[in-house]
């Protein structure tokens, strides 16, 4: 599963690629470029495409170690992702976050329901014991 805006040969500068993996119990997604009003729709679609396929109550690794930017949109889609998941029965977890990123969560108080993990490794293994 893994889907881009725009063509690849020449991505806008305001790009956002979405890319999925089943990992065990888990669903893998890693995000790459910035996550804003023009890519924000991209990634909530994808990611709740891809709990509704989930077997099982959706357990959500979000990896944004490569987004660059993540505007009030990019948070927005986060929360919707994290509501979708805990209505379902799952959990919604990111990983990687850079100091920005975790400064933007921490600023906004989503820190108090965004859980993060320092690797999607971690994170993975943190959603299968769950």
């Amino acid at each position: 599963m893994s889907l881009g805006a725009g063509d690849p040969a020449d991505p806008p500068a305001d790009a956002l690629h979405v890319s999925s993996e089943v990992r065990g119990p888990c669903l893998l997604v890693e995000a790459d470029g910035d996550l804003t009003i023009l890519t924000a729709d991209l990634l909530r679609e994808r990611v709740l495409a891809d709990m509704r396929e989930a077997a099982a109550p959706p357990l959500v690794v979000l990896d944004v170690g490569e987004v660059g930017f993540c505007d009030s949109s990019g948070l927005n889609a986060l929360i919707i992702l994290w509501k979708a998941a805990h209505r379902a029965g799952g959990e919604f977890v990111l990983a990687r976050l850079d100091r920005r990123f975790r400064t933007i969560i921490e600023r906004s108080g989503l820190d108090r329901h965004l859980v993060s993990h320092a690797t999607a490794e971690q994170a993975l293994d943190s959603l299968a014991a769950h």
